[in-house]
């Protein structure tokens, strides 16, 4: 390569990526924006060689490395643990949902499966640099709320990691075989765990030694070659090198010198960052905008709605003000750096189609336009939705407050023993529904290799091999999802008793018919038709008959173990078949009391119209 190659390209896309950013910063949006755009008018105005294409490759990775690494090192780890629960729980609550909605809604648009769980990791995430310039501008929130913001979209770039890791496998499964996808799957796992491991407990020790013994600029080429040496790691073992570079920027983030160094880099940061996103704007041709502006529009309105719903839905469920809620959800309505480089990840791997990028960068500018028209408007819009509600919905939504009240209101009284059971509860809920979800996903891209392999080694018909892996598929669903259920019945219970108190103290009994018919669900019909709803809503070669075929054979098989586990007295009943009651005083792991047994002479018993002899036996 020439160097006059190099000092072209720098040259001209430096100064069109600063020309375009402070045209948009008149406009008073980020200069990001104007580096995509300047990405998109070098691909479509000027005639770049393969020469050009490759000094942009390699500088966008360098910005890719450096990008990740500095978001990395300003994770205050120490900070998230004391501090970040609330955002901790927005992202765990939003971050699935919207992850599920660019799954259900993906094959809407046209999407495949792998298309669709791509697109809900994109759509998944904010980005933190463009909430804080946009709310720098606007006087919506106090300062505390949008620290809460910023701790909110670092756990959403924690979260964004995690699926981009977890989804990898599946990007790189259409061009790789079985053998090579296996073994990246076990590097992975090896991967991850000797990183948060071992380097978490030995790289702040080795930063801190250097900053103690040598030259500040020393300490910074040090850490810049760790981040780079991860990023090659985590290349060899099939992650994206974005990555390693952000393992590596948490392991440093504890160190005394973290700042000093995150200040440091900041200028290399920022130039090689502008190329990042130029070469990913030169991915965009203006043709294909034209061509894709309605799906451009669809994909933002559904990020935009999933967004604005599921945050709101988390301040409520976690009892904050519901205007604040509101206001904190419309500021975070727009993509973050991962949108994009999730996107390219897809899109390199031939994963996204040249259309579907085009779409999905599109929604994503379009988002950053928008924020700061929302934000602006964000109080209008909230008293004219208040003002203009319709009765009933208001009504509705008064009912649902009042009930969360009481919930909270009756926890608050309540002992540490029933609050620590309750978050124990839903912690086992929710890790059952990851259990659930990684078992679907492993099902889909294994399924047609297992039943070939099945097929070649046993022989027979390939269409009852599959329809055997589905009923095994529908088998391996039932521990998880029934624990699930069971764990979602205990913490009804909780909550019927809670309510119960505060029924007792106030009068009235508002939420006790819901939980109570939560309570009482048949644990083995209800994990069995949601794993079957599961195995129908996750693509598979079999059509209706089939899956019907294996519903029946799954439920004849359950019954059949049913009576025998019945009949055998000296055999326990197997957990599955057992009501929950019997699940929560057999097994400790999801083991709490439906009353609090310190306070029940103080307090009366769960509010149901025939308690079941277990729970009374409990009282």
């Amino acid at each position: 390569m020439e160097e006059t190659v190099l000092l072209t390209v720098m040259a001209t896309y430096t100064l069109l990526a600063a020309l375009c950013s402070i045209l948009f910063n008149r406009l008073r949006l980020p200069a990001l924006i104007g580096y995509l755009v300047a990405g998109i008018i070098v691909t479509n105005v000027f005639d770049v060689t393969e020469d050009w294409h490759s000094v942009v490759e390699i500088l966008s990775d360098i910005g890719l490395v450096m990008l990740m690494f500095s978001i990395g090192m300003e994770i205050d780890i120490s900070k998230v643990m004391t501090q970040g629960k609330f955002a901790i729980k927005i992202a765990l609550i939003q971050l699935p949902l919207l992850v599920l909605g660019g799954m259900v809604l993906g094959p809407v648009l046209g999407f495949g499966f792998v298309q669709s769980i791509a697109l809900g990791a994109i759509i998944s995430g904010s980005s933190t640099a463009v909430v804080l310039a946009v709310l720098k501008t606007k006087d919506i929130l106090t300062s505390e709320q949008v620290e809460l913001l910023v701790l909110i979209t670092i756990m959403e770039d924690i979260g964004q990691v995690i699926i981009l890791s977890m989804i990898t496998p599946l990007l790189a499964g259409s061009t790789m075989d079985t053998n090579a996808l296996v073994l990246m799957i076990v590097s992975i796992l090896a991967f991850m765990i000797v990183s948060l491991i071992i380097g978490l407990k030995f790289v702040p020790r080795i930063i801190n030694w250097v900053s103690d013994n040598v030259a500040k600029e020393v300490l910074v080429i040090f850490a810049i070659g760790l981040a780079f040496g991860m990023a090659i790691l985590s290349v060899q073992v099939g992650l994206s090198m974005a990555i390693g570079a952000f393992l590596m920027g948490m392991m440093i983030s504890p160190c005394k010198s973290c700042e000093g160094i995150n200040h440091s880099i900041e200028p290399m940061k920022d130039l090689f960052m502008a190329m990042f996103f130029i070469s990913v704007g030169m991915e965009i041709h203006v043709s294909v905008i034209l061509d894709n502006i309605p799906l451009i529009l669809i994909i933002y309105l559904i990020f935009a709605v999933l967004k604005w719903s599921t945050v709101s839905l988390g301040y409520w469920i976690c009892d904050a003000d519901s205007r604040i809620g509101f206001m904190s959800a419309i500021s975070l309505i727009a993509m973050g750096e991962f949108a994009f480089i999730i996107a390219k990840e897809a899109f390199d791997y031939g994963v996204f189609t040249d259309s579907m990028y085009t779409s999905v960068i599109g929604a994503a500018l379009v988002s950053m336009v928008m924020l700061p028209l929302l934000t602006g408007s964000a109080n209008k819009i909230w008293a004219a939705g208040t003002n203009h509600m319709p009765a009933p919905v208001k009504k509705f939504g008064s009912i649902l407050t009042n009930t969360r009240n009481d919930i909270f209101d009756g926890f608050e009284s309540s002992s540490k023993m029933t609050k620590k059971a309750f978050n124990k509860g839903m912690g086992h809920a929710y890790f059952n529904i990851v259990v659930i979800a990684v078992i679907e996903v492993a099902f889909y891209w294994l399924f047609d290799m297992a039943a070939a392999w099945l097929c070649d080694v046993f022989g027979g018909d390939l269409l009852w091999w599959e329809i055997g892996l589905v009923v095994f598929n529908l088998f391996v669903l039932l521990p998880p999802t029934a624990r699930f259920i069971a764990n979602a019945k205990i913490v009804s219970g909780l909550i019927l008793n809670s309510c119960s108190q505060i029924s007792r103290i106030r009068g009235h009994d508002r939420s006790s018919g819901f939980f109570n018919s939560l309570y009482r669900l048949n644990t083995f019909v209800v994990t069995l038709a949601i794993d079957f709803l599961i195995v129908l809503i996750v693509p598979n070669p079999l059509g209706l008959v089939e899956h019907l075929i294996c519903l029946a054979v799954t439920a004849l098989l359950m019954f059949i173990a049913y009576k025998k586990a019945r009949r055998d007295a000296k055999a326990p009943l197997p957990e599955l078949f057992c009501p929950v009651e019997d699940v929560v005083e057999a097994d400790d792991s999801v083991s709490c009391p439906l009353t609090d047994v310190e306070e029940e002479e103080e307090h009366a018993p769960v509010s149901v119209d025939e308690p079941d002899e277990a729970v009374e036996k409990e009282e």
